[in-house]
C-alpha cells in the first residue's frame, strides 16, 4: 500500500502525457543551448580575468542545485566580462555585463511559488532571459572579434 501512495505521487512525467514530455525536452534542449552560450562567453575571456571556469557553468544542470548555481553564474559570468574589457581597455560605463537582465529573469522565475502570480511573470521571465542571452552573444562577439586581443586562448587542461 505504501509503494502504491508513493508512485501516484511521483508519476509528474506520466501525467504530462506526451506533448508535456515533449515540453519538457524541448526546454531542456533550449537550457542546454543557453548553457552553452555562456560557456563560449568564458571561453574568451582571458583565464587571469575569470571568474569562474567554463566548465562550471555545466552546474547548472543538477536539479535543486541550479537555484543557487545560477545567480552565481550570472554574477561571476558578468564580472569575468567586466574583468576582461577592463584588461582590453574597452570598458564602458554604461556596460551592464548582462547582469541585470539575467537577474531579473532569475527573480522573475522565482515568483513560480506563487501559481497566480507566475501566469503573469513567467511571460516577462521569458523576455528577460531572451535579452539575457543576446546580451551574452553580443559579449562573445565583441570579445572574438577585437584585433587587440592577440593573446591565445587559455589551457583548459581538458
Amino acid at each position: 500500500m505504501f509503494f502504491f501512495r508513493f508512485d501516484r505521487q511521483f508519476r509528474i512525467i506520466e501525467d504530462l502525457g506526451p506533448l508535456g514530455c515533449l515540453g519538457f525536452l524541448l526546454i531542456f534542449v533550449i537550457f542546454v543551448g543557453f548553457l552553452s552560450s555562456v560557456t563560449r562567453v568564458l571561453t574568451r575571456v582571458a583565464a587571469e580575468n575569470r571568474r569562474m571556469r567554463p566548465g562550471q557553468v555545466w552546474l547548472n544542470l543538477i536539479p535543486v542545485f541550479h537555484f543557487v548555481w545560477m545567480p552565481v553564474t550570472v554574477e561571476r559570468v558578468g564580472e569575468s566580462i567586466r574583468n576582461e574589457l577592463i584588461a582590453r581597455g574597452q570598458n564602458r560605463k554604461r556596460d551592464e555585463y548582462g547582469k541585470t537582465a539575467g537577474l531579473t529573469c532569475l527573480a522573475l522565475l522565482a515568483t513560480g511559488i506563487v501559481p497566480l502570480v507566475s501566469v503573469v511573470t513567467y511571460p516577462f521571465a521569458v523576455i528577460y532571459g531572451v535579452v539575457y542571452w543576446v546580451q551574452l552573444s553580443a559579449y562573445a562577439r565583441r570579445l572574438r572579434d577585437d584585433p587587440l586581443a592577440d593573446h591565445p586562448p587559455a589551457d583548459e587542461g581538458w
